[in-house]
């Protein structure tokens, strides 16, 4: 390596790893994330359909058995303190009440029942309709339709239940049938191949969850660090520091350098992230969840391998394009201008991440995964959800590879030029013209 090249490099990467916004954000990052978990779970605890529902039953047959299959319910979560069926997995503390009406009396019961809702003596009330058990149709008052979403469904469930029992026996069926006949199916994933084992097939949820932080990683540090090498070739140019500098280095190593300086220090700073991940934060989140049986969940060490080489060459890619698009300007508003093209192609990348986790042999997600601008994100994720032929992983990356050296020689050949440029903001084609100029 260049001796110049190294010295730069070794300032980079110290100046950015000696400060102690560094070593904050390294460490609270990793904290915050194991402390949102615990919230999140005890929150989810919390999250219990509860309130008082009135009930208008105009069909005269729904009420009871309402009541009954809320009861049901509490029953069993009381007793085993969880519920086979996923859809009555949560408890609900709900507590109906009738309400007599006519179809002449309900103007004023709605009326009624309406001022005591806005007192917030009852939370809500609901209104089946003669031809209820025909339609499905029940109107539901609350004070808000967007609040109490958990309280809605629940009471929709159990709607659903006891309307079907009824219409069971409207055909001559028993209601018990129902209960006896009904059927949960889970469906255990797992791989058509003969080294695939029952323990995998437990591990897809929590690996699939990795895959997601990973990628989200990729992403959001692509435009971190991306946006810390603009400021900081505007922080020299500004200061008039890199007119000092490029007296004893070229301004194409000075912007490889800072480059690689930075990744260095992404790759620290994931360094650090991972031994927290290992050692506290995953068995934290593992006991508190129940995961995998207490067991941590193995990460194929394909999924780790691909996130290595797709945040490293999306890094090289679009730091080369940020250096490039950042010199020639002299305050960051400026080059935000051209700057956000690399952003948008990030963005868009992010939201076609559904196409390479759905469907990740369609043709669009093989056509932007090795588009050499989505394909570190895109190509990551389809390697976690379904790895495709070696020969599409090999293609992409060299794709990469080239893309990489050409944004890195159209980088070097702006940079040298607007690193000096003061004053008039240039425009695109004069950016074009100082790449196409010669020694």
């Amino acid at each position: 390596m260049n001796r110049k090249l190294f010295h730069v490099i070794r300032r980079e990467y110290l100046q950015q790893v000696k400060t102690k916004g560094f070593w904050i954000g390294t460490i609270l990052i990793p904290t915050l994330g194991l402390v949102f978990v615990y919230l999140q779970v005890i929150l989810a605890s919390t999250l219990i359909p509860e309130g008082k529902i009135g009930v208008v039953d105009l069909t005269g047959r729904l009420y009871e058995p309402l009541v009954a299959e809320q009861k049901a319910v509490s029953d069993v979560d009381e007793k085993d303190g969880k519920v086979e069926e996923k859809s009555r997995k949560m408890p609900a503390k709900i507590t109906f009440f009738a309400v007599e009406a006519t179809p002449d009396t309900l103007p004023a019961v709605r009326k009624e029942l309406n001022q005591r809702v806005q007192k917030k003596e009852i939370k809500a009330y609901i209104v089946i309709p003669a031809d209820g058990l025909a339609t499905g149709n029940v109107e539901w008052r609350a004070r808000s339709v967007k609040a109490d979403m958990i309280l809605r469904e629940s009471v929709e469930r159990g709607l659903a239940r006891a309307g079907t029992k009824e219409r069971l026996k409207d055909a001559g069926v028993d209601p018990s049938v129902y209960e006896k006949a009904r059927l949960t199916v889970k469906l255990d994933p797992r791989e058509a191949t003969e080294k695939e084992t029952s323990e995998d097939a437990k591990n897809v949820g929590a690996n699939l969850a990795i895959s997601g932080v990973l990628f989200f990683l990729i992403y959001i540090s692509i435009f971190i660090y991306g946006a810390f090498i603009m400021r900081g070739v505007l922080e020299e140019k500004n200061n008039r520091i890199v007119e000092v500098i490029i007296s004893s280095v070229k301004p194409t190593t000075l912007m490889l350098g800072k480059i690689i300086g930075i990744g260095l220090v992404g790759l620290t700073q994931y360094a650090v992230w991972g031994l927290f991940a290992f050692t506290i934060t995953l068995p934290g989140i593992v006991g508190v969840m129940g995961l995998s049986g207490g067991a941590l969940p193995s990460i194929p060490g394909m999924t780790i391998l691909a996130f290595v080489v797709f945040f490293l060459l999306g890094y090289f890619l679009y730091a080369g394009l940020y250096a490039a698009l950042a010199a020639p300007f002299n305050t960051e508003q400026e080059a935000q201008q051209l700057v956000m093209i690399p952003g948008m192609m990030l963005i868009l990348a992010s939201t076609m991440w559904f196409f390479a986790f759905n469907t990740p042999d369609g043709t669009l997600a093989r056509v932007l995964s090795l588009f050499p601008f989505t394909s570190p994100l895109l190509m990551f994720m389809r390697i976690s959800v379904q790895p495709p032929p070696a020969w599409e992983i090999a293609l992409s990356i060299v794709i990469l590879l080239l893309s990489i050296w050409g944004v890195a020689w159209f980088a070097g050949r702006v940079y040298r030029v607007g690193i000096l440029m003061y004053g008039k903001k240039p425009t695109l084609p004069e950016i074009i013209r100082w790449a196409r100029a010669t020694d």
